[in-house]
Parts: structure tokens; C-alpha cells; sequence
């Protein structure tokens, strides 16, 4: 018998050939996967280009100033009451200062073209953000800039090659050399000034017992402490102050804290104070005068003195004796110490 072989024919459209072509149609893609990504073709566009005939006019053209797209930094700074800041790129940290102030304090005391004058020293020192420009509020109408010098925490000096006055409340000075940020120095200038008798703010002097003797006083707010010296006058910027005082012997001077030392050397007595915690320069108060003052203290220790003209001195003691105890209720109140060792008040006659 003859061998013979059973082929068996699936039918037609069965399912072995969707399969087939599944694989096949994959390795379709997978080869033009392939040669897009390791054989890109390049992308060209047609651009449809015009020529245009270019027609010469005799008519000149005109320059003109670029429009200013922001306000000019110091648009303002000389108007009146407008608290405008110089840019803060300097940051203060202490002002040593000292006044030596010329006051005719009584009928025979006199220094004749000097009288109700200042002559002032500032040393500012401050953390710098950099370039060659320290830019300090200072009122030209009450000051006149003398010696200036700047100086690098290792002891180099830098030129100030020119003071610039372009803004009446502005003293820009220009440097020869730039500081470093992150970097403290020192800026030391000289000023003069004077004492104002006409009207009641920035360094003034009121008179009293029939306009034969003068009490100067200091009224800083809003912004008049730089009328009274160099500074960054805005309330955000704050810093320590260490201030002496020369003044007539025979007056007393007073400040923001206790005394430190008190010497007398003929005409002048010089009066140091102990350095004050970091504040705004508008806080900075002095006066000069012969007053006698009252005395008292609160719980906590906070020396409280009132100084007043000798005639009225009795009608200081309902003063003196309630301020004491005031301190200390707005303490417990708030929460919070007084921050300094005394409050000192001046009373002058207006």
C-alpha cells in the first residue's frame, strides 16, 4: 500500500495570516522609527521674495530723543513734604557725629558771625552694595559740605573726585575707585551749618525770659534730619548713634541717652553720650540750655527727668511724677520694655 500525506487547509481568511501581517506592518514602523530619528530630514521652506524699487527723498530726517519709558529717580525730591528715597545701595550701621554749636545763650555771650551756627563732623559707617556713588540726603539750603574721605574697612583710602549738588536734597558723591559689595566702610565729611530762629524743626533755638536767653532744640520729623547733617534719611534705613556735643559752658547738654562724660575746658564743655540702639534718624534729639530739670523714675528703673525754664520749674512736677508711672502701665500693657535707660523732655516757651 502507497504511503500518503493528509494536508489539511485551514480556511480561507483564517487566522494565522492577520497575524503575519500584524508582524510584518510592525517591523514596517519600527524600521521608519529607525531612520527618522538617527536620519532626520532637513525641513526647507519657501519664502516668495519681492523686490522693491527704493525711491530717495530730499526731505532730512529729523533726530529725536528716545521716549522715557520711567520716571526719573529724582522727579520729586525737592518738592515739599514728598518723602522720596534715594536708592538704597548703602546700608548704614552707625553715625558718629559731633556738633559744636555756637549759641548766644545769654545777654553777654557771643561769637560774633558764628552766632546760631553748627560746625559738624560725620563719620558714617556703612555696608556697601557696590560701585563708585554714595548718594546721602543732605538740604544745600542748610548745609555747606567741607572735607570729605572715604575709607575701606582695611584702612585704604578712596578720592572723591567730585560732590555732585544736582538735587537740592541730594549730596552725590563720586568715587575714584569702586567699593566692593558686602564690603564696610567709613565716610567721613565735614559740615557747617546753622540754627534756626524762624521756625520750629530741624536744629532750632527758641528764646525765653524776655528774649535774653536761647534753648535749641532739634524736631526731626518727617524728614528734617537732613537739614541737621549727612544721613540716609527714610525711616526703613536704621542705625546706632554716638554722638558728642560741644557746647557754651554754663548750658546742659542732653541727647537720646544718658551722658557718658562731661569735661570743661574754658569757654566750651564737651558732653559724651553713650551710644543709642539702632533707630531711624528722624528718632535723633538734642538740646542745649540752661535749664534746671526734675527727676523720677519708673518700677522698672527708667530715669525720667523734665527740664524747664527756672520760673516755671514747680509747674514740672505733675509732669515728672505721672511719666514714671505711665512707662511702666504702656510696658505691661504692650508687653514690651522701654528700650531706652531715660525719657528726657524739654520745655521751652513757643
Amino acid at each position: 500500500m502507497r504511503p500518503y500525506t493528509v494536508v489539511r487547509e485551514t480556511a480561507r481568511g483564517g487566522a494565522a495570516r492577520p497575524l503575519v501581517l500584524a508582524s510584518v506592518l510592525c517591523t514596517v514602523i519600527l524600521v521608519l522609527l529607525y531612520f527618522l530619528i538617527n536620519f532626520p530630514v532637513p525641513m526647507t521652506t519657501t519664502t516668495e521674495t519681492t523686490t522693491v524699487e527704493a525711491v530717495l527723498s530730499s526731505t532730512p530726517i529729523t533726530e529725536t530723543s528716545p521716549v522715557k519709558t520711567e520716571e526719573d529717580l529724582y522727579a520729586h525730591i525737592d518738592e515739599e513734604m514728598h518723602r522720596r528715597q534715594i536708592p538704597l545701595i548703602h546700608m548704614p550701621y552707625l553715625y558718629q557725629i559731633r556738633f559744636k554749636l555756637f549759641i548766644p545763650w545769654k545777654t553777654n555771650v557771643t561769637f560774633g558771625k558764628d552766632n546760631f551756627s553748627v560746625q559738624g563732623h560725620l563719620r558714617m559707617h556703612f555696608t556697601s552694595g557696590g560701585g563708585s556713588r554714595i548718594l546721602l540726603h543732605s538740604d544745600a539750603t542748610q548745609q555747606h559740605i567741607g572735607d570729605t574721605m572715604v575709607t575701606d574697612e582695611f584702612g585704604r583710602q578712596i578720592t572723591i573726585k567730585h560732590a555732585g549738588r544736582e538735587h537740592t536734597q541730594v549730596l552725590d558723591l563720586h568715587l575714584t575707585a569702586d567699593m566692593i559689595s558686602g564690603m564696610n566702610y567709613t565716610l567721613d565729611i565735614a559740615f557747617r551749618g546753622h540754627i534756626s530762629l524762624q521756625k520750629q524743626k530741624g536744629l532750632f533755638a527758641v528764646p525765653y525770659a524776655n528774649k535774653t536767653k536761647y534753648v535749641v532744640g532739634t524736631q526731626l520729623q518727617m524728614s528734617e534730619a537732613r537739614t541737621m547733617f549727612p544721613c540716609i534719611d527714610v525711616p526703613e534705613v536704621k542705625a546706632s548713634f554716638e554722638t558728642v556735643i560741644v557746647h557754651p559752658s554754663g548750658t546742659t547738654a542732653i541727647s537720646n541717652m544718658m551722658d557718658n562724660s562731661t569735661e570743661t575746658d574754658g569757654e566750651w564743655t564737651t558732653t559724651i553720650f553713650h551710644k543709642t540702639p539702632p533707630m531711624p534718624t528722624y528718632l535723633f534729639a538734642l538740646s542745649v540750655s540752661d535749664f534746671p530739670y526734675l527727676e523720677s523714675k519708673s518700677s522698672r528703673g527708667v530715669r525720667t527727668r523734665v527740664y524747664c525754664d527756672p520760673d516755671k520749674i514747680e509747674n514740672a512736677e505733675l509732669l515728672v511724677n505721672t511719666t514714671g508711672p505711665l512707662i511702666t502701665f504702656f510696658e505691661e500693657y504692650f508687653g514690651i520694655p522701654y528700650p531706652l535707660d531715660k525719657l528726657g523732655m524739654c520745655r521751652g516757651e513757643k
